[in-house]
């Protein structure tokens, strides 16, 4: 059944989908690893396509279907051709969410129709686009590789959409500056022209970057300038789709892109001996970061390793523990070094791991108490709790210490239910650790 709010087009389908043990968003399970093939489970709901629609008849394009990727409530990124390329005939249409995870409030949910085991049918979301920003050296210069923004009509509204991460760094590069070794992970749809989206399935093939001197061994591409090169990359792999993501599970769980695929030729023929086709290229996401942050938020990026512009906000200090205590979609974040990310969570690490699950013969009500106690000189700096639905409000005392308690209020339930708590921490003896100073080292010598 089709819902027409506010050009805003939600198709539901009949049925029952449990996903009540999905926590995949950009607060993921660290030690989540995705296995190269189809997916079959909810997974990288910030993936849509774009589609064109024929002037006339109001027709999607019969082949080419780019991809974009959600990155703010109300922006999605794509490339820079698929945005200003479009195909004659056509007009710029909608981005479609094929595994659009609708909240309470829109599938119209109460608390006690989930404790009765209701839950949310899956859907389609159809968001029509409002304006569309390419990046000035496609606009003024015609640079091949680039990047848009994509401004939709509204925001999307349901809190378990949450958006990919943008990189803080350059993950093609290694600490030491040199080629990353580490593998990729390039998530697509599994045909080329998506269709039917609400059978439409994902698939995950892991990359390597490649170096930089096999990007143009067999085709140099014309009308790139010397500073759009350096915003390359090539990787394994073949049959690439334009706009699909290469992305980088950061340690916190946080899924960050790393390349936008350029898109290119598809896979050769195995029975037709021919000569190898040139890698295929991607464009580079961090050097455009500062420009996304500017023209997303209106302001030019200051201490963007600190605060994030997307609705994250990482305040530093706090006099209460209940301070940015709340909800990031499926997730429950106690503490603030919760929404630390890459460098300024170097020091953090997972320790503690543990899924709760329950099946009452009549209807329960149940509330978890727990003590976490951490190793010796490990201070636990951030809890999280994962639920299938933002039921309740957690609290947690005494963060910043070896031992921290944690109160879990659930509903009276009478259904299958399953949560999960994790724990995070960091040797306090590390920063307490320094060289011995000049004066000392003299005392010694003495």
């Amino acid at each position: 059944m089709w819902r027409n709010i506010v050009l805003i087009f939600v198709l539901c389908v009949a049925g029952v989908v449990f996903v009540k043990c999905q926590f995949f968003d950009c607060h993921d399970d660290p030690g989540y690893s995705p296995d190269e093939g189809p997916l079959a489970d909810l997974q990288f709901t910030w993936l849509g396509a774009l589609q064109y629609i024929h002037v006339k008849n109001g027709t999607p394009h019969y082949f080419r279907v780019p991809r974009v990727i959600l990155i703010s409530r109300q922006f999605v990124l794509s490339t820079a051709a698929d945005a200003a390329q479009i195909p004659e005939g056509y007009a710029l249409g909608n981005v479609i969410f094929g595994d659009y995870e609708r909240d309470e409030a829109e599938c119209h949910v109460t608390i006690d129709d989930i404790a009765a085991g209701v839950e949310c049918e899956p859907a389609v979301l159809l968001m029509p686009i409002a304006d569309v920003l390419l990046h000035p050296e496609y606009k003024h210069f015609g640079a091949k590789y680039s990047v848009a923004l994509m401004k939709l009509i509204t925001p999307v509204k349901s809190k378990y959409m949450l958006p990919a991460c943008l990189p803080y760094r350059d993950y093609v590069v290694d600490k030491n500056g040199k080629l990353t070794k580490t593998k990729l992970v390039h998530v697509d749809f599994s045909t080329d022209v998506p269709r039917d989206f609400i059978e439409e399935e994902k698939e995950v093939q892991r990359v390597s970057i490649l170096p930089r001197e096999l990007c143009f061994l067999y085709d140099n591409p014309e009308n790139v300038t010397k500073m759009t090169q350096n915003r390359m990359c090539c990787t394994t792999g073949c049959g690439f789709h334009s706009g699909a993501p290469t992305m980088m599970h950061e340690h916190t769980g946080h899924w960050s892109i790393v390349a936008l695929s350029q898109g290119g030729p598809p896979c050769p023929d195995p029975l037709r001996g021919r000569a190898p086709p040139s890698p295929p290229h991607h464009i580079m996401i961090h050097p455009y970061v500062p420009w996304i942050t500017a023209a997303i938020t209106g302001k030019a990026i200051g201490a963007f390793a600190k605060d994030d512009p997307f609705g994250f906000i990482m305040p530093r200090a706090s006099a209460y523990d209940l301070v940015a205590h709340g909800w990031v979609g499926h997730w429950w974040m106690g503490g603030l070094r919760c929404y630390d990310r890459a460098e300024s969570a170097d020091d953090m690490f997972k320790f503690y791991h543990e899924i709760f699950q329950m099946k009452p013969v009549a209807e329960t009500f149940l509330t978890y108490y727990l003590e976490i106690d951490a190793a010796h000189n490990t201070l636990i700096i951030c809890v999280k709790v994962g639920m299938p639905y933002q039921l309740g409000q957690p609290r947690i005392w005494e963060l910043d210490s070896p031992l921290v308690k944690l109160r879990i209020p659930l509903i009276r339930f009478s259904h299958q239910y399953k949560f999960q708590v994790e724990a995070w921490g960091y040797n306090s003896t590390e920063s307490s650790q320094s060289s011995p100073s000049k004066e000392s080292e003299d005392t010694v010598e003495d």
